[in-house]
């Protein structure tokens, strides 16, 4: 199986989302997303396949459409977005050493 680095990219349009390409760990992927992303309140990750189709509106070259395992043309993703489950947890960032 293919094995992608763990890049953040920001794909929604009207809503927050973020996604990687690979089934990365979710807690390394939130923390990075959220590093990245700090004013965004992420939360909600999970695995996906996702399938690239044209976009026909022109408003961007690709879509994101989430299939089943095995379609053609699909690959593993790591998402999340704005006000997902568990959105607090990650965006609480811990106390730094001189703050105690």
């Amino acid at each position: 199986m293919k094995t992608h680095p763990l890049e953040i990219e920001s794909v929604g349009s009207d809503t927050y989302i973020v996604m990687s390409r690979g089934h990365h760990n979710l807690d390394e992927f939130m923390r990075e997303a959220v590093k990245q992303y700090p004013d965004w309140q992420l939360g909600g990750p999970v695995h996906k396949w996702v399938k690239s189709v044209p976009d026909r509106s022109g408003e961007f070259a690709m879509r994101y459409e989430f299939v089943k395992e095995g379609t053609r043309g699909a690959w593993p993703a790591t998402y999340c977005w704005e006000y997902g489950e568990d959105w607090q947890r990650y965006n609480t960032t811990p106390p730094q050493e001189n703050d105690r």
